[in-house]
């Protein structure tokens, strides 16, 4: 393998407009087959043999309503003073978003509030959809099973709570299933900050911009094509809509980590005197091999969730694993183009100025940390251990469980129907239990 490594580093280094030229020619036929035969990402999560999912499938064989998605309406007067009770002010508002609620497209039905309030506030109270002192109505939503909807329903949901809320007396908040099978996760904010962070780190470990830009650029560049290739994978297997979001933060870790071994070597032979050539085809042949197996070890570990038993995850798996080894690929290909083109320039530009040319082993600060530490074996493996241990105590104290609403941002309309339901009915109001029999 190191010797086939060795020709194909020469090569990619030799002829580097070849090889990027390569990557782009199958980046943009992926990606434009992906935009115009690809399909949809998968909204639906099951898991074949729970007793919550074959009650699902009870309920969808009987043609219950209450096999689909829910959604819940929570409005109290804005008015701290006023309740259900004695307003009428509040009660006909509440008549008017209950009907509006009611005529929005594939709404199946809701309870009645309005009706409860009209037997009294004894009736409304038992009905469980007015809180006890009258002062929060909840209107719970049926909608059919999610095969039957798209986001275009989260959307009318949401325009119509935009429109309720601009002259009406009460506050109107929305929250249900409708949110967490069709709301957009907001994507980008977590991999920006890891994307800086490891700028930054590049930038300390190499000092030099070129240096810190080949890695980023090259997992970049593997991340986009990975991505862009999942609505082409869909035709094997059913891909979940998270699924980009766990295999970007996965494959951007291993593209840099990957890369960062290469070029690290790169400079190292070059630091040595040897030519760009003769540098790069080196250096994949000595941590290339590291890549491969480490990115092959990965990718074996990862499709392990194809035994867990849930079809989500084990798609997750399979697309993570995809992304894994396109970085491997492009680690040894792309990267050794990129590092051919450079040339001499990936010293330049630096954050200080280093000589290279002289001899002088390429990281000496390192290295010199590194016998440092050997020389104190023992008090670096002890103090490390403790500190570890203590990293790891609250995992004694560690509670496991799915979030919910209640995790959210206090801003979002989802945590604020959550808190009114919680304050106006009480705990375990917001996680209802269906039985189906």
């Amino acid at each position: 393998m190191s010797h086939a490594l060795y020709r194909l580093g020469r090569f990619a280094a030799r002829r580097p407009w070849l090889v990027i030229g390569a990557w782009l020619l199958i980046s943009v036929i992926v990606i434009g087959a992906s935009g115009a035969f690809g399909r949809e990402l998968e909204d639906k999560f099951e898991v074949p043999g729970l007793d919550s999912q074959n009650a699902v499938d009870l309920l969808t064989a009987a043609q219950s309503d209450r096999a689909g998605l829910t959604a819940e309406v929570v409005v109290t007067p804005l008015d701290d003073s006023l309740t259900f009770f004695d307003s009428a002010e509040a009660q006909t508002a509440l008549v008017e978003v209950q009907a509006a609620v009611t005529g929005l497209p594939n709404v199946l039905g809701t309870n009645d509030p309005a009706g409860a309030l009209a037997r009294g506030p004894e009736a409304a109270a038992r009905s469980g959809a007015i809180s006890p002192d009258g002062r929060i109505a909840l209107i719970r939503v049926q909608y059919p099973v999610i095969d039957e909807l798209s986001v275009v329903d989260l959307e009318n949901l949401k325009e119509f709570g935009a429109d309720a809320r601009q002259d009406s007396p009460l506050q109107i908040e929305m929250s249900g299933d409708l949110f967490f099978s069709f709301e957009e996760p907001e994507t980008g904010l977590g991999e920006m900050i890891g994307l800086v962070a490891a700028v930054i780190v590049l930038l300390l470990a190499f000092g030099s911009l070129i240096a810190m830009g080949l890695p980023i650029g090259m997992a970049l560049f593997g991340l986009a094509l990975g991505i862009g290739s999942f609505s082409l994978i869909t035709y094997l297997v059913d891909i979940p809509s998270w699924a980009p979001q766990m295999a970007s933060m996965v494959g951007l870790g291993v593209g840099i980590d990957y890369a960062l071994f290469l070029v690290t070597r790169h400079r190292e032979f070059l630091a040595r005197g040897m030519t760009i050539e003769e540098s790069v085809g080196r250096a994949v042949a000595t941590a290339g091999q590291a890549v491969v197996f480490a990115g092959g070890t990965v990718v074996i570990a990862i499709l392990g969730l194809a035994v867990s038993g849930v079809p989500a995850l084990a798609a997750a798996g399979i697309a993570t694993s995809v992304i894994v080894l396109i970085m491997v690929i492009a680690s040894i290909t792309l990267l050794p183009a990129f590092l051919g083109l450079a040339g001499h320039w990936i010293n330049r530009l630096g954050l200080r100025r280093k000589n290279v040319d002289d001899g002088r082993t390429v990281g000496a600060g390192w290295q010199r940390w590194g016998q440092h530490v050997t020389k104190h074996a023992w008090v670096y493996a002890i103090g490390v251990t403790v500190f570890l241990l203590a990293l790891t105590a609250p995992v004694l104290a560690l509670r496991l469980g799915f979030p919910d609403d209640g995790t959210l941002p206090e801003t979002r309309t989802e945590r604020q129907a959550y808190d009114l339901v919680a304050e106006g009915f009480g705990p375990g109001t917001n996680g209802p239990l269906v039985i189906a029999v």
